[in-house]
């Protein structure tokens, strides 16, 4: 019976003495599990212009989200001041719910926009500088509750990003609108060669000149050339130095035609302002209807449309920004002439 219970005493000091060992190893090994894993990061990759309107400069806030875990998490929040010379300008913030997907990487963005008055005014005491140093500061807070470790907890990665603001505010209008005509009696010998008698010629051409009694039907069977022209008058209200080039224009009739404006010879400005001067060409033939309305000035007005682009040579992420313009051009304004 003594051997009995020197075994049985043995066996129980065995089996505890394995059951510590295991609960040790296991901890052990949870710790260094626990120690090996990687924290969510956070990068703030670039702050470049996505776009450029006439209020202002909408710039695009790129970051990435690295997500270690083996299991998905969200955005719960990411709010940011941007702030210039220690003051804030304005607040921002993104959407919310953003899925991170497991040990993967996210890419996102957010958008600020900086309205060219408040740059101007911003730089009004800063000697003529060109750009501006405006920085981003705020905290990304993510939703742990579907990560064991971290259930029911926040995760909050403060974040800082500097970025330049060119100091610009591009202004555009158009001015001197003109049909181009020859005189009354050039126009008499044009359609008279043409095989016009010389009667209907003159009253055509004293139409056109005048703009007195012209209809579209006083034009069937006369094919000739004439130009509307107008300046469009182009300026950078800041301190930037930059480029603005005619990528495309066209003038849209009321009638929702579009016709093909032919840019001068320059179609680049790279000093504080500059003009460009436009011309439409018009046949008789194919746009009688407009040609009467501009000389009449009787019918709705047309619109210019520009597509151009802006490029900022001391900013690397600045280049060929696009930036559209539209102006409808009252008919009122319209002269007519040489």
């Amino acid at each position: 019976m003594k051997n009995l219970r020197i075994g049985i005493s043995h066996f129980v000091a065995v089996a505890c003495l394995c059951a510590m060992s295991f609960f040790t190893v296991s901890c052990e090994s949870l710790g260094e599990l626990l120690g090996s894993l990687s924290v969510p990061s956070l990068s703030m990759n670039s702050v470049s212009i996505k776009g450029l309107d006439l209020e202002g400069i909408t710039f695009a806030c790129d970051y990435s989200i690295t997500n270690p875990y083996p299991v998905a998490f969200s955005i719960k929040q990411l709010a940011a001041d941007v702030n210039y010379e220690g003051g804030t300008f304005t607040k921002l913030s993104s959407d919310n719910g953003v899925s991170v997907a497991s040990r993967s990487t996210k890419r996102n963005s957010l958008t600020v926009k900086i309205p060219y008055d408040s740059i101007l005014n911003f730089a009004k005491n800063t000697n003529g500088k060109s750009s501006l140093p405006f920085t981003l500061d705020g905290s990304l807070a993510l939703d742990m509750s579907g990560v064991e470790l971290f259930e029911g907890d926040s995760f909050s990665i403060p974040f800082t990003k500097s970025f330049s603001v060119p100091v610009v505010k591009p202004s555009f209008s158009v001015a001197n609108a003109n049909v181009v005509l020859p005189s009354a009696d050039e126009l008499t010998r044009k359609f008279v060669s043409s095989g016009v008698n010389v009667l209907r010629a003159a009253a055509i051409a004293s139409a056109l000149v005048t703009g007195q009694n012209l209809t579209e039907e006083m034009l069937k069977g006369i094919d000739i050339d004439i130009d509307f022209t107008f300046d469009l008058n182009v300026a950078n209200q800041g301190s930037a130095p930059w480029k603005f080039a005619v990528d495309d224009c066209s003038l849209k009739t009321n009638t929702g035609s579009l016709i093909s404006v032919t840019p001068g010879t320059s179609k680049a400005i790279t000093s504080s302002s500059g003009t460009i001067p436009m011309t439409v060409s018009l046949n008789t033939v194919q746009a009688a209807a407009f040609i009467v309305q501009l000389i009449t000035k009787k019918g709705g007005n047309p619109t210019f449309q520009l597509s151009s682009a802006l490029s900022f040579p001391e900013l690397s992420y600045a280049s060929n920004l696009p930036l559209s313009y539209s102006y409808e051009i009252p008919l009122r304004s319209v002269g007519v002439g040489k």
